[in-house]
């Protein structure tokens, strides 16, 4: 499309160009574009967070399947890190009532799930790793990322 400059244009297609005030003789454009906030939710931040924390798992040259298995062994593993401390500090916190009992002995049980979860997820990984036909290197990679 060509636009002839010396015929007048309609207003659809003029040129958005900052214009002189006649008071002041300094130009100011019509247009301004305010600046805009970007806001995450809660789950976002957490995802992020998830997401630059497998960053070196996502990073390897592993299968996805076994990038995947790597990812739920190390939430598992934070998990069971956070449900430890809650169990530390239940502990600390004195044990008077039947129901901080009752609570502590929650807390146990699903301390032992998640370590049951643990188990299940490794041996996933090792059969994975076997059906994967992988290079020592990779091997020696998984593993690391496993630590």
């Amino acid at each position: 499309m060509q636009i002839n400059t010396l015929q007048p244009q309609p207003a659809s297609l003029k040129l958005n160009l900052p214009q002189q005030t006649a008071a002041t003789g300094t130009a100011t454009n019509n247009s301004t574009m305010p600046g805009a906030y970007v806001s995450l939710s809660e789950l976002g931040k957490t995802k992020a967070k998830q997401a630059e924390k497998n960053k070196d798992i996502d990073d390897s040259n592993l299968p996805d399947t076994i990038k995947q298995i790597l990812k739920t062994i190390r939430d598992l593993k934070q998990q069971i890190a956070d449900k430890q401390a809650e169990i530390d500090k239940a502990k600390q916190d004195g044990l008077q009532s039947e129901q901080q009992r009752e609570k502590l002995k929650l807390l146990q049980t699903e301390l032992s799930m998640l370590n049951s979860a643990l188990g299940s997820a490794q041996q996933s990984l090792n059969k994975a790793m076997q059906q994967q036909d992988l290079s020592d290197e990779q091997i020696q990679t998984a593993l690391s990322l496993m630590l």
